[in-house]
């Protein structure tokens, strides 16, 4: 059922050190072939270890409650009850959902995020990004995907951008801007920073600061702000909007 972890031992999330054990993950879909290809991916990356598979929610429920895996990662196309009830029972174990989906599934998924979920990657992701996504909810971070940011506007509660500033202007420095951008093309902290040659400290920083000039709450609303001020739709002012 549980996975062999590789040699060495992982450090806090990505560094190493006797002290600490893999991150325990849980995968679950109804697809033995994906489950497995999971597996295979995971079991590679020296500070992550997958204790079960489970092939229906049932079954995941069941191993939640009896391991306590960190992550738990889930298709979306996963049999024996809706994904948001799926990922609400999940969650009251104590683990993080990351969600995997096809693009037409955002429905499901936006339901999902909303009942707790941290994060969204398509199924044809990289192994590197599978690794990163699930290591960057380790971190406490929402990854989401930017295939599904569009859907995610007109659908998700609370999530209209917040005040340009005086006249329209943009309260951002040049680099929070790149960084925000970069947020909302579904990049993690660790991916940002190596493509702005910066810390992930760095990185970090500059979404906080973000966050707060644009009175939002976490960076899946960032990511939304970005793509609703490049893409205005019908009926939208730049400019103090309720919510």
């Amino acid at each position: 059922m549980g996975g062999e972890p590789d040699s060495g031992v992982p450090g806090p999330r990505g560094t190493t050190s006797i002290d600490e054990a893999p991150a325990s993950v849980l995968v679950c879909d109804d697809h033995e072939v994906l489950r497995h290809g999971l597996r295979a991916v995971l079991r590679w990356a020296p500070d992550l270890h997958v204790v079960a598979e489970a092939g229906d929610a049932g079954e995941a429920l069941a191993l939640a409650a009896d391991l306590r895996p960190e992550v738990t990662l889930v298709g979306l196309g996963t049999g024996g009850q809706g994904i948001p009830e799926l990922v609400r029972a999940l969650t009251a174990t104590g683990t993080s959902v990351l969600l995997l989906g096809e693009a037409g599934s955002t429905g499901d998924l936006v339901e999902a995020l909303r009942a707790g979920a941290r994060g969204y990657l398509h199924t044809t992701v990289s192994s590197d990004r599978l690794v990163e996504g699930v290591r960057a909810v380790l971190r406490g971070e929402t990854l989401l995907d930017a295939a599904v940011t569009g859907e995610l506007l007109t659908r998700l509660d609370g999530a209209r951008p917040g005040t340009l500033g005086p006249g329209g202007h943009n309260p951002l420095t040049a680099r929070q801007q790149a960084v925000s951008e970069l947020v909302a093309e579904g990049l993690t902290n660790a991916e940002i920073a190596t493509r702005l040659q910066v810390s992930r400290a760095t990185v970090k920083g500059h979404i906080t600061v973000a966050l707060r000039r644009l009175g939002l709450r976490d960076r899946t609303q960032l990511a939304i702000h970005v793509n609703r001020v490049a893409r205005p739709g019908p009926g939208w002012e730049a400019g103090p909007v309720g919510g």
